[in-house]
C-alpha cells in the first residue's frame, strides 16, 4: 500500500478558534460569555494602545479568549466542578490561582500564544509597575484583568453604571495608563453599551475571522480540539484519536486523493465534538446505558453540528452527522438509507466502529481481533455498514493496527512538561492550600490527586 502521509490542515485558524469556543461553551456557558466580553474589551483597548512589540494583538485577543481554560477542567482542584453556576475568577486563594496557573503551563504547551501564555500565571496579583517595565507578560496580564474586571462588574451589577472611579472595583489591581484608554475609548458609555446589547459578538467575531497561524501552528489547534475532550472524558479523547489513524489507513487504501483524504481525516478528529456537552456520567458509564441514557448519548449528533455549522466543509459536517447512520436505514439521528450515504461517510462509519470495538472503555477491555472480526461482519451481513470496506478492515486488520499504533504520533501530546510545572506549583505551599480547601480529608485527596497525574 501507499505511504500514508501527514494530511494538509484544511480549517482555518480562526475556525478552529471558534469551534473551540463553541465545545467550551457547552461545558459552561457562563465561562464562555465572561470570556468573550472580556476579549472584546481587550481588543477595543490594545488597538489605541502602543502595545510592547514582544507580542501581538491577536495573541493577546486569544488570550483572552481562554484565560479561563483551566476553569473547564474537572480534576484541575478537589472539590470543584467545571459547570458550577457560580465562579469566582478574582480570588487570591490558592484553588482559583491553580487554576490560572494550569491554563497558563495549559496554553504555553498546547496552542501558538508561547510565553505570552504566561501572562496569567500570576493573574490574580495586583499591578506592579515595576514589573511591567521589564516583563511584557505584566502588560498583557494589565489588560486581560482590568477587562475581565469590568466584564464581571457588569454581569454583576446589570442595572448600575461602572463606578466613577473603576479603581474602586478593585484598588491597586489596575494599570493607570489601562483606565485612561478605557476611559477614552469608552466615552459616551460605547463599549459598555456594546456589551448589553449584544452587538460586542460581531466585533469579536470578525476580528477573530482575521487571525491566521502558519500551518504549524494551525496542526496545534486542531490537536487542541482532540484535547477538549478530555476535558470531558479521556476515552471520548483516545476514541477520535483511533478514529482519525483508521481514518488515514482506510483513505490511503481507497485511494482517495489528497484533499479527500484531508477531509477524512478532519470529520475523523471532529467526529464526536458534540460529547462535550454530555455527561462524564454517561461518557464514562461502567455499562449498558439505560433506554434514557441512550437517547441523550444520541444526541451528542445534533451537538456536533451544531459546534461545527458555518466553520467547516459541508463534506465535513455531513460525515460527522452521518457516522452513526446505517444503511439499512436504522441508524440515527435520520435514518438515512444506503443510496443516502457517500463513500466518504461509509468509511468514517466503520472507522469509528472499529475505534469502539478496539478500544478499551471503563466497562469493557478492548476485544480480540477475532472478536472484532466477526462483529464487523455480522453488521455487513445484516446491511448495517459497507460490505467492501468491511472486507477490507478483515483483510488487513493487522496492518491497520500497526498502522494505527504509528499514526497516533501524529495527534497524542506528551503532558508530562505540563504536569510536572503544575505539580511543582500545586505543592510550592502545601499548608496554604489545605487551607484554602479546608480539611484534612480534603488535603488526603490532594495526595491521591497527585498520585494520578
Amino acid at each position: 500500500m501507499n505511504k500514508i502521509d501527514t494530511p494538509k490542515n484544511i480549517v482555518s485558524s480562526s475556525s478552529l478558534l471558534k469551534i473551540a469556543n463553541r465545545m467550551l461553551y457547552n461545558i459552561n456557558k457562563k465561562i464562555v460569555v465572561h470570556n468573550e466580553r472580556t476579549a472584546f474589551l481587550v481588543l477595543s483597548l490594545a488597538k489605541n494602545y502602543n502595545l510592547n512589540k514582544k507580542y501581538s494583538l491577536q495573541d493577546l485577543v486569544i488570550l483572552s479568549l481562554f484565560h479561563t481554560i483551566g476553569f473547564f477542567r474537572e480534576d484541575i482542584f478537589v472539590n470543584y466542578s467545571p459547570t458550577d453556576s457560580v465562579i469566582d475568577f478574582f480570588t487570591n486563594k490558592k484553588a482559583t490561582n491553580s487554576k490560572y496557573t494550569f491554563g497558563c503551563y495549559y496554553l504555553e504547551f498546547m496552542t501558538p500564544l508561547k510565553k505570552i501564555a504566561l501572562a496569567i500565571e500570576y493573574f490574580t496579583e495586583p499591578f506592579n509597575s515595576d514589573l511591567k517595565k521589564y516583563i511584557y507578560q505584566e502588560e498583557c496580564k494589565s489588560f486581560i484583568y482590568f477587562s475581565a474586571r469590568i466584564s464581571e462588574y457588569l454581569d454583576t451589577h446589570p442595572d448600575k453604571d461602572l463606578p466613577e472611579d473603576l479603581n474602586s472595583i478593585a484598588p491597586d489591581y489596575f494599570d493607570p495608563e489601562i483606565v485612561e484608554v478605557f476611559n477614552k475609548v469608552n466615552k459616551h458609555n460605547q463599549l459598555v453599551q456594546k456589551i448589553r446589547n449584544g452587538f460586542y459578538v460581531k466585533e469579536l467575531s470578525d476580528y477573530i475571522d482575521t487571525i491566521k497561524f502558519s500551518e504549524e501552528d494551525n496542526s496545534s489547534l486542531l490537536k487542541l480540539l482532540v484535547y477538549i475532550l478530555d476535558f470531558k472524558s479521556t476515552v471520548t479523547m483516545q476514541h477520535s484519536i483511533n478514529t482519525s489513524c483508521y481514518a488515514l489507513s482506510l483513505g490511503t487504501r481507497y485511494n482517495l486523493q489528497d484533499d479527500e483524504i484531508s477531509i477524512l481525516y478532519t470529520s475523523a478528529i471532529l467526529h464526536d465534538v458534540g460529547k462535550i456537552a454530555m455527561s462524564k456520567d454517561v461518557l464514562e458509564y461502567p455499562g449498558k446505558l439505560s433506554m434514557e441514557d441512550m437517547q441523550i448519548m444520541k444526541t451528542h449528533v445534533t451537538y456536533s453540528k451544531k459546534i461545527l455549522t458555518n466553520l467547516v466543509d459541508e463534506q465535513i459536517i455531513s460525515n460527522v452527522s452521518n457516522h452513526h447512520e446505517k444503511l439499512n436505514g436504522k441508524g440515527y439521528p435520520n435514518n438515512l438509507k444506503q443510496n443516502q450515504l457517500n463513500q466518504m461517510e461509509r468509511i468514517l462509519t466503520i472507522c469509528d466502529i472499529t475505534s469502539a470495538l478496539t478500544d478499551s472503555r471503563s466497562y469493557k477491555g478492548e476485544f480480540s481481533k477475532d472478536t472484532v472480526l466477526k462483529i464487523l461482519k455480522e453488521m455487513s451481513l445484516n446491511k448495517e455498514i459497507d460490505s467492501d470496506i468491511t472486507q477490507a478492515v478483515c483483510a488487513e486488520y493487522d496492518q491497520i493496527l500497526k498502522e494505527r499504533d504509528e499514526l497516533q504520533n501524529i495527534l497524542k501530546v506528551d503532558f508530562r512538561t505540563v504536569i510536572q510545572k503544575y505539580n511543582e506549583y500545586l505543592f510550592s505551599s502545601t499548608f496554604s492550600l489545605m487551607q484554602d480547601i479546608g480539611s484534612e480529608e480534603n488535603a488526603e485527596s490532594i495526595e491521591e490527586l497527585a498520585e494520578e497525574i
